[in-house]
């Protein structure tokens, strides 16, 4: 039995979508059921396939996976670090295992989770194995590369894989050869949005990943909720590490890119 350990965003869905075309036996333990359930339950055979636990409670979330017999789990959507800082009540697992933390960057609290799961006897899934169909070869999806977007494209990805390798975000947004913006906690689409505050037009958004990225967990992912709040002319490109990234929801993610002028670009 397979469970899919479901953050938020489209990726649990997906993941959903490419379990049953495997016909994988599977069931959804959701964490943050007020962003998905409604998506997850189109995606599902059974409602009884979808449990939901609050994602602070790690002791509850473990038994449950221990009385469904689960030999193999898969870690997939967005867990926002911020919660963390939240004044919500984590039980006394959950209490241990952020305390046994000598620092509390997402690579060390998803690889304790790995730790623990496999010493209770399952196997963690690769999620590039479960959605390999996101990934988009090296290439120009839409638009055009000039010179004002390949200069700064060049110096934002090398930042980007700086500040990948360090652990600290994953996204930079550029502008003139300038940093406007570098992801820290507030994530991705936070990130783009300040960026986009601070140069208004034109921007650059380069997307990096580790060099040794466990594809186990927290492989970066864009699509058209990435889009969303953006207008026409503030992006002038997008651009991400082709074999690290998923892209979600692919011909409407080129199809809105197009409507905005936004030039995608995977490395």
């Amino acid at each position: 039995m397979i469970a899919v350990v479901a953050g938020t965003g489209n990726l649990p869905i997906e993941a959903c979508k490419s379990l049953n075309k495997k016909q994988k036996e599977f069931f959804v333990l959701s964490l943050f059921p007020q962003d998905n359930l409604e998506s997850l339950q189109k995606v599902v055979d059974h409602p009884d396939q979808i449990i939901s636990e609050k994602f602070y409670k790690a002791g509850a979330i473990l038994e449950t996976l221990k009385q469904k017999n689960t030999k193999q789990v898969l870690l997939i959507g967005k867990v926002d670090k911020r919660n963390i800082l939240k004044k919500v009540k984590f039980d006394w697992f959950a209490l241990k295992l952020l305390a046994k933390l000598l620092c509390k960057h997402d690579k060390a609290i998803l690889e304790k989770i790995v730790d623990i799961l496999q010493e209770n006897g399952m196997e963690v899934l690769k999620q590039s194995d479960v959605l390999d169909t996101l990934f988009v070869p090296p290439g120009v999806l839409c638009g055009k590369v000039t010179d004002y977007i390949k200069t700064n494209l060049e110096f934002g990805m090398n930042v980007a894989d700086k500040i990948s390798e360090s652990d600290i975000g994953q996204t930079v947004v550029m502008k003139d050869s300038m940093i406007m913006a570098v992801e820290a906690i507030e994530g991705t689409d936070s990130c783009i949005k300040r960026g986009i505050e601070l140069g208004k037009e034109n921007v650059v958004i380069c997307k990096s990943a580790c060099q040794t990225q466990n594809k186990k967990y927290d492989l970066p992912t864009l699509g058209t909720n990435s889009l969303e709040n953006i207008k026409k002319g503030e992006v002038a490109a997008i651009a991400w590490k082709s074999s690290k990234t998923f892209i979600a929801d692919k011909d409407e993610f080129i199809s809105h890119a197009k409507k905005l002028g936004i030039t995608l670009i995977s490395v």
